[in-house]
């Protein structure tokens, strides 16, 4: 055999083999897969909104009515991270293949045992939930959002948005904070990973067409059609500064209690807190004004504007001083 043809091989098996290559593998499969993904889970979930199989069941009745009135763009959002879940562990396994030895999901996570894991997640709760719901009030004396009307219970909507905050933070924090940081750490030092990890947060979230378009005539290549459509709106500066500035708001500080306390607690507590608080305003107060009569400071809900954005930030400043004093025994 030539030695050319084996210096190739040997310099296209040592591509394969860098860090670099393996995570750009995780990033394409994931947004490929995710696309894929997409139009089946919508059909499943319109189906079982049509059959009404969990209409009555105390306990999931606040999903089946999220999935009714969920469009193509949420299904789509939700098949990118169902994407992420499913190429996590192959990579994580690959990117320690080197090592031959067989690892704890701790050590591929890159966490530590947390003795106050009660204490950051009740904290992380507070910091993030009482922020918001004061910038709520603030909206609504102002004239600029109104008290709606709901059939629900305020203890239902309470519950509701409870039960899916802690959800969406346990599910979110494993992948964002925990294996998606451990993957990306094998790449990158500790300030770029936290600015890498905060962007792909925001762009995973930011994964929706612009507002007020979207696919109805769902088909099997719908997903690859929606990619088009998302990236299409990135040349928005006042979408960009209303929406993405908050989600890497967002984004940043649950990656910086990540790397300050090697541990996912406070950050699951901080995200709970967040949809916690978003999901109860959501459901009893609207917006007086159009979507974009106020842009980029208020958007059509708490999750958009640069005031948002701004109470991110004082909670990342508050996290930061009380992180400063804690003395809580991570290991």
């Amino acid at each position: 055999m030539p030695f050319s043809a084996i210096n190739g091989g040997m310099e296209r098996s040592s591509l394969i083999e860098t860090t670099g290559f393996k995570v750009a593998v995780f990033v394409i499969g994931t947004i490929v897969l995710g696309a894929t993904l997409a139009p089946p889970l919508y059909w499943g979930g319109k189906l079982v909104v049509t059959e009404g199989w969990i209409k009555d069941v105390p306990v999931l009745d606040s999903i089946h009515g999220s999935m009714d009135r969920a469009r193509f763009s949420r299904y789509f959002n939700r098949a990118i991270l169902a994407g992420a879940l499913i190429m996590l562990f192959p990579t994580l396994k690959w990117l320690s293949s080197k090592d031959g030895a067989k690892l704890s999901l701790r050590d591929r996570l890159q966490v530590k045992p947390n003795r106050a894991w009660w204490v950051h997640l009740l904290v992380g709760f507070l910091l993030a939930a009482i922020p918001l719901f004061l910038l709520g009030w603030f909206y609504l004396e102002k004239g600029w959002y109104e008290a709606s009307g709901t059939n629900k219970t305020l203890i239902s909507v309470l519950f509701s948005a409870l039960t899916t905050g802690l959800v969406v933070a346990l599910l979110e924090e494993f992948v964002f904070r925990g294996a998606l940081t451990s993957i990306f750490s094998t790449l990158l030092k500790p300030w770029p990973l936290l600015i890498s990890i905060a962007v792909f947060f925001a762009l995973v979230h930011f994964l929706k067409p612009p507002e007020g378009a979207d696919i109805t005539a769902v088909t099997a290549l719908s997903g690859f059609h929606m990619l088009g459509l998302i990236f299409s709106q990135f040349g928005d500066w006042y979408f960009l500064a209303a929406e993405f500035a908050v989600l890497f708001a967002i984004g940043w500080v649950l990656g910086y209690t990540r790397l300050k306390t090697q541990s996912l607690w406070l950050g699951i507590g901080l995200h709970a807190g967040w949809v916690f608080g978003a999901k109860t305003l959501g459901p009893l107060a609207r917006r007086t004004f159009e979507p974009a009569a106020m842009m980029p400071w208020l958007g059509g809900n708490l999750r958009v504007g640069l005031a948002s954005c701004l109470v991110v930030c004082f909670t990342g400043l508050i996290v930061w001083l009380w992180l400063r004093r804690d003395r809580s025994e991570i290991a």
